[in-house]
């Protein structure tokens, strides 16, 4: 019997529904539901949903092209938007046999997994919810990047007047590299990238750097701006010193200027990274996640963020600013190939007092406290977080076109953190 499991997650209100299908060759008949009790029901967008469609009845781009090897970026559009345009139009057949009107859809996803991000009444929910083709359905969710304070802030004709500034992070890395040289790209999936800042190797073309929170890619937070420095500033004797020095850094803006977003906004920027990444891309992700579900496995970042990694990018995770345990929280929580959850240390290889822990899924700590970087208006900025903890290992990756190497590590509550360096 096939069983469609509708997951209500309640704090004080209605907070997430989740319906997996586990058996497509079963009856439809048989709803479940499962009443829990959660943490969070804050950042549920009422009557909006992510949709995830079973591979067996409309695969994914990254399904059919399988183990194909891709080095033009626009060769593999091409071959992504034929699959495409047929996905889409099998996603609209579903919608119409279930008297869903297609108007409702906020995002179709067709990269890296199949399937939409839509508005359904409680109603339409049921039908789609029993649908042979689904494999899972959530509650989209408001997610806010990570606060941050800034603890001071340099102007760029203060950086010029001074010599090039390595920052500790950098030498706790294992110093930089040249990254300027290489073919791959850092998506720096955030608030966007200064596009303009002297000190970044911006990739600007509209194409490639893209906006799903309205107006470009340029960045109004910050955020992005700093996090892109950490990976990617240029060694160019001006401001500071990036891990990858010069690689190409792609502004992905899911993030608003007051650092607001939902995970299908995300969902929509890791589809647009699936469409261009070649192997040996990084995708940077530090954003904030959601806490109380977890990793289930029918959660809709885990199954894009495998594919991504699966296809040859890398993907490097903030594991969270809540002195909590990283395993409750999406996606920090998320485990794969390729795929590194980053907890923060200070200069002095300590363990911040703010980042979340446990080396499951933790895989390596990199410095995220008082991190000097880029920032808005060709200026940087000081600021601490996982959030400037990642990009440090994603710049190590770019560098080396392959996963972190460790030297030394950080002890904290009974276990040991091993510092991820070039």
């Amino acid at each position: 019997m096939k069983n469609v499991t509708k997951f209500i997650f309640c704090a004080t209100l209605m907070a997430l529904v989740m319906t997996s299908c586990q058996n497509e060759n079963s009856s439809q008949d048989n709803l479940q539901s499962d009443i829990t009790t959660a943490i969070d029901d804050k950042n549920i967008i009422p009557g909006q949903y992510i949709v995830v469609f079973k591979e067996s009845k409309i695969a994914s781009a990254a399904k059919q092209l399988g183990k194909s090897v891709f080095t033009d970026r626009k060769s593999k559009a091409a071959s992504v938007d034929r699959i495409t345009e047929t996905s889409i139009k099998q996603i609209n057949a579903i919608l119409a046999d279930n008297n869903v009107d297609r108007s409702k859809v906020l995002n179709y996803y067709t990269t890296k997994i199949s399937g939409m991000a839509i508005k359904l009444s409680d109603a339409e929910f049921d039908k789609i919810a029993k649908d042979e083709n689904v494999e899972s359905i959530e509650f989209d969710r408001r997610v806010e990047l990570p606060k941050f304070e800034v603890e001071n802030v340099t102007t760029l004709g203060d950086a010029q007047r001074a010599p090039q500034t390595t920052p500790c992070g950098i030498n706790n890395a294992g110093g930089f590299a040249n990254g300027a040289s290489k073919n791959t790209w850092v998506w720096v999936i955030d608030s966007g990238i200064d596009l303009d800042h002297p000190d970044l190797n911006v990739v600007t073309s509209s194409t490639y750097a893209k906006s799903f929170v309205g107006g470009s890619a340029n960045d109004c937070n910050g955020h992005g701006t700093h996090v892109a420095g950490t990976a990617a500033a240029k060694n160019n004797s001006v401001g500071v010193v990036g891990v990858s020095a010069g690689a190409s850094v792609v502004p992905v803006r899911v993030f608003g200027c007051s650092g607001g977003s939902s995970t299908s906004t995300i969902l929509a920027g890791i589809n647009h990274v699936g469409r261009y990444d070649i192997a040996g891309d990084v995708a940077n992700l530090s954003l904030g996640g959601y806490h109380g579900s977890g990793c289930s496995s029918s959660s809709s970042y885990r199954s894009a963020l495998n594919a991504l990694s699966n296809g040859g990018t890398y993907v490097s995770i903030a594991a969270g600013n809540s002195s909590a345990n990283a395993a409750l929280y999406d996606p920090a929580c998320i485990n794969g190939s390729r795929i590194y959850t980053v907890a923060s240390m200070t200069c002095s290889r300590g363990f911040s007092s703010f980042s979340n822990y446990n080396m499951n899924p933790v895989d390596f700590i990199a410095t995220g406290s008082s991190v000097y970087s880029t920032y808005l208006n060709g200026g940087y900025a000081t600021l601490s977080g996982t959030s400037m903890a990642a990009p440090h290992v994603a710049g190590i990756m770019h560098a080396r076109g392959s996963g972190p190497r460790s030297s030394g590590s950080v002890f904290n509550r009974g276990e040991s953190y091993p510092i991820a360096v070039r």
